[in-house]
């Protein structure tokens, strides 16, 4: 893989007129065949659905660059595996508007061919809406270990909407999301990860124990009904509620925390070099 990713980046890099032919594949849910369209026309489109208009201009630049880099390394892994797309359009992947507002085409604009990259290869730019103080590194976040997604202090993104939230499950309802019939009794985190986030949670019912990983408790109850897994698990009449913080596995670049330190004056280059560290800003094209 890493040499295939980094001929592919010398390649692109000297390809005359790249900016016009570079294409991208985009399987959107719903449709029978994927969208082939031009790659600035799709980081625009990733911007638009990402990221409000209102941000700075600035965080919407870092948001092109990070979401760039990381289709370039699926559409490697695509042709690799031979797919008939690069990309899933959606919340698993980068969420994509076929009419991106001004700003994300202007943002797309301002930063067209630029990748994130590390040794000449593309890097994989997760990213997140908002971290609720520190990003998670990716290992726990997302089971890639890599040198770039490591936990940093963010602390910007305290003017996100629903940084702060509150989910109450019924007994029943987190003893199945656990795998156990009946009635949850008691619940616990029984693991966090380095950045005090949940990484298996402990639930009782009739008598059985189970141990499930926390992403799989999210993945089960849905990613907008499970923010994140930075949460504190309490009891509360015969419910258990989990009081958090943030939206989104907590990786890579914080988009809130983005906008918070655009607005402060930093450049796009400075919040990517904040939220990835050690990679360094490529133009392939």
């Amino acid at each position: 893989m890493k040499g295939r990713l980094a001929a592919a980046l010398a390649a692109a890099s000297l390809a005359a007129g790249a900016a016009a032919e570079e294409l991208i594949r985009v399987q959107v849910p719903g449709a029978t065949e994927p969208l082939e369209l031009r790659l600035e026309d799709y980081v625009a489109g990733v911007v638009g659905a990402e990221m409000p208009a209102s941000f700075p201009p600035e965080a919407q630049k870092a948001q092109a660059v990070a979401a760039r880099s990381y289709a370039l390394t699926r559409k490697i892994e695509a042709q690799a595996a031979n797919r008939s797309h690069d990309i899933v359009a959606g919340v698993l992947a980068q969420a994509f508007s076929r009419d991106p507002s001004p700003a994300a085409r202007a943002a797309a604009a301002a930063t067209a061919g630029e990748v994130l990259a590390l040794g000449m290869e593309p890097v994989e730019a997760y990213f997140h809406a908002s971290c609720g103080g520190r990003t998670e590194g990716g290992l726990a976040a997302l089971g890639r270990d890599l040198p770039y997604l490591v936990s940093v202090r963010c602390g910007r993104c305290d003017r996100a909407p629903k940084v702060r939230w509150s989910l109450e499950l019924s007994a029943r309802e987190l003893a199945s999301a656990a795998g156990l019939p009946g009635a949850a009794t008691a619940a616990r985190i029984a693991a966090r990860s380095p950045t005090g986030r949940a990484e298996r949670i402990e639930v009782r019912a009739g008598g059985k124990v189970a141990t499930v990983a926390a992403t799989d408790l999210r993945q089960r109850l849905g990613f907008s009904r499970l923010p994140s897994l930075a949460f504190e698990l309490r009891e509360q009449g015969g419910a258990f509620v989990l009081d958090g913080r943030g939206q989104g596995h907590g990786a890579g670049l914080c988009q809130w925390g983005a906008a918070g330190l655009a607005r402060e004056g930093k450049t796009y280059r400075e919040i990517l070099a904040h939220y990835y560290p050690g990679v360094e800003i490529v133009r392939m094209y």
